[in-house]
């Protein structure tokens, strides 16, 4: 039997709304091609509260049993009873019996009441057919149930009421922090495709052979001439790393006898649609040896984001595939993932196991961040160089065998 008006205080469950609304407005990827009015109207639909309303009873056909009863002296006989099943429909949203609003009614209700999508269920007793005995039992049973319902459709109206520019007001700034994410990367030579969500056909890539990397002592070059990979780029790109891993996660039929080079490449496709100053090449020479994604900015060929993508095959490769990750990367390189492909069945405690076994490489530096379900972020030095600093995100993906 659930709390009913007792497991949350109706300002904070309405609160815990809000957030879900903005956090899912500011995941929103919203282009030229996205209907921003359908869009408005579709979140309205999702977020708006449907006040509450009991409906009629449906009573089943009684049913005839045979019950033991304790009698004088405490001595037990048996008695004939009848059951009926209630059923009691409801209108509107069902979070909200969980509520309690700000004046409340305290009630207690009967362990047999059940609670469905749509319906109250409960189980009557009756010694006999008496119609006045069930309208009486089943009379308190609604009234319980109605005695929150007019003070919580009261202090839910201020909500729907405000919803629609609400989200009008959202979806308003996250418009500004898209164009201006845009306007960023545009700037710093790193176009993004506003297409891009639609997964399009990748353009051809014209591999191009990888240049000497330009360190940050070279005093031939401005440095302002050097692209650098931003920490909202950096971010963007995880973004899709951990999105499409977590796609492909849901369909098992794709990653199916995949080898590394396979699943490297599906992401390798979706990197390379993202952005339009850029060349996405997979098994690239970078420093000493082969890299398996590597990124690189279209108009100089220099490096702007490296990855490595592995099986998961213990601890032990775990510490190797750091060492080799760390000796792809030159001092122009600051950003880099590690994804892991985990075929077995246990995820969890393979997470718990990076987390302890990666503080014991020499290079590590510190822990940043959990930044999504089974990704987490850290900080590396240089195995020449212990004051330049790296980032690596971990990314874990599940792909147990089939």
């Amino acid at each position: 039997m659930e709390d009913i008006y007792k497991r949350y205080h109706l300002s904070d469950f309405i609160d815990s709304i809000k957030n879900m609304l903005f956090d899912k407005i500011d995941k929103l990827e919203i282009n030229d091609s996205t209907d921003v009015s359908n869009l408005i109207l579709e979140l309205i639909a999702d977020y708006t509260f449907k006040p509450l309303i009991l409906k009629e009873p449906n009573p089943s056909a009684p049913l005839e049993k045979q019950e033991e009863r304790i009698g004088a002296f405490g001595r037990p006989y048996i008695c004939k009873v009848y059951h009926i099943n209630v059923s009691i429909p409801f209108e509107g949203s069902r979070g909200l019996f969980n509520c309690k609003p700000s004046t409340c009614t305290l009630v207690y209700f009967d362990e047999s009441l059940r609670f469905s999508n749509s319906s109250f269920l409960v189980t009557l007793v009756l010694d006999d057919l008496d119609p006045e005995k069930y309208f009486n039992a089943i009379g308190r049973i609604i009234n319980d149930l109605n005695s929150n319902i007019p003070r919580i459709n009261l202090e839910i109206e201020p909500w729907n009421n405000n919803l629609e520019n609400l989200i009008k007001q959202q979806i308003k700034s996250r418009i500004g922090i898209i164009e201006k994410k845009f306007d960023f990367m545009e700037k710093i030579g790193l176009n993004v495709n506003s297409k891009s969500t639609d997964y399009l056909l990748p353009p051809t890539v014209t591999k191009k052979a990888i240049p000497t990397p330009v360190t940050e002592s070279t005093k031939s070059i401005a440095k302002e001439k050097i692209p650098i990979l931003q920490e909202e780029v950096y971010q963007d790109i995880k973004d899709v790393l951990y999105n499409v891993g977590k796609a492909i996660e849901r369909k098992p039929s794709i990653y199916k006898d995949k080898h590394e080079e396979d699943l490297r490449d599906m992401f390798l496709l979706f990197l390379e649609t993202r952005y339009e100053s850029t060349t996405g090449v997979g098994e690239a020479f970078n420093r000493k040896g082969k890299t398996d994604i590597l990124l690189k900015y279209a108009k100089d060929g220099s490096n702007l984001f490296v990855a490595e993508c592995k099986f998961w095959k213990g601890q032990k490769k775990l510490l190797e595939a750091i060492d080799q990750l760390l000796g792809y990367l030159t001092h122009r390189d600051s950003k880099t993932a590690l994804i892991f492909f985990v075929d077995q069945k246990e995820l969890t405690s393979i997470v718990e196991t990076i987390k302890t076994e990666i503080t014991k490489h020499l290079n590590f530096s510190k822990y940043l961040k959990d930044s999504y379900e089974h990704s987490i972020s850290y900080e590396f030095s240089l195995p020449d160089d212990s004051r330049k600093k790296i980032q690596i995100e971990v990314i874990l993906f599940h792909f147990p065998e089939i």
